[in-house]
């Protein structure tokens, strides 16, 4: 039996070694995050600017021109220099459209005045401190006349502290500038938002193309946000057409826009169509609508 003894001390000396061994640490990967920008007015253009905000502020990263109904997407380590910003200075600004007598779609130049109608900054807004927002939502509601009306990061955490600290004293927690901050009186508007293509065709179910059916676009608008039904919202909904066309002879149709939110509806006399209406976020793959002869 003593000699069991040794045995059973250096088992049990390995199994305490295996059991107290030190962690192996984990590595955590940066987390990175994204930002939207989005234009829910139906008739002024607008352009954010946006920098991380600190002791020494940097220069302003802008948007581009943002049409009614118009989206800007990037991330945030390609726009300001950092993966997840804590806090974040803006600037907005709202410029009337030059031939505001024709429709959106079919102003050949989209020419806005030289200077904003509305024009501001706002310091320390919360991001990244609070929470790691997967994409930071911007966006240009729907608003009086000479009004930007802004919404940092809906219904996320970010925007309940915002409301928690009161930064926008108001029932909506948004930023409503009126009137041209003298610092940004001057400023020109950036070049206007890419277009992408917003295509479809129109076929019997055979797959013929289908010619001259009439083919419009309209713009999505928010006003605010005061319920919680996204199916019965009293404050948004859809612009007048901003653009008419006709499918060619191939049943084809084709928009040329900024990426973003847009309804597209379909009408000719003699028709039937699957679906008449369709809702859509750009870029996005080629449309197919269905018509069927009554």
């Amino acid at each position: 039996m003593r000699r069991l003894i040794p045995t059973i001390a250096a088992l049990l000396a390995l199994s305490i070694g295996a059991t107290c061994a030190p962690d192996v640490p984990v590595q955590t990967l940066p987390v990175e995050t994204r930002f939207a920008m989005t234009n829910f007015s139906t008739q002024y253009y607008v352009a954010f600017a946006m920098r991380v905000h600190g002791d020494e502020p940097a220069a302003y990263a802008w948007s581009p021109l943002l049409a009614p109904g118009a989206t800007y997407r990037d991330d945030f380590l390609t726009a300001l220099g950092v993966r997840c910003p804590d806090a974040l200075d803006f600037q907005v600004l709202l410029y009337e459209r030059v031939n505001a007598d024709v429709p959106i779609g079919l102003d050949a130049t989209e020419a806005v005045s030289s200077t904003p109608i509305a024009a501001g900054e706002v310091l320390n807004v919360p991001a990244c401190s609070v929470e790691p927002v997967e994409v930071y939502t911007i966006v240009n509601w729907d608003a009086p006349e000479g009004t930007a009306r802004v919404k940092f990061a809906q219904d996320t955490a970010v925007e309940a502290e915002i409301r928690r600290l009161g930064l926008f004293p108001n029932a909506q927690a948004v930023w409503e500038v009126t009137g041209v901050d003298a610092a940004l009186a001057t400023t020109a508007a950036p070049p206007l938002a890419a277009n992408e293509p917003i295509a479809g065709r129109v076929t019997l179910t055979n797959g013929t193309g289908v010619e001259n059916i009439g083919v419009l676009l309209r713009t999505r608008f928010r006003v605010r946000l005061d319920d919680g039904d996204p199916d019965n919202d009293p404050d948004g909904g859809w612009s007048d057409a901003i653009a008419v066309t006709k499918t060619d002879a191939t049943g084809t149709f084709a928009f040329d826009r900024p990426a973003g939110v847009y309804r597209i509806e379909v009408f000719a006399d003699g028709y039937l169509f699957r679906p008449a209406v369709v809702d859509v976020e750009t870029p996005l793959a080629l449309i197919t609508l269905l018509a069927e002869p009554e």
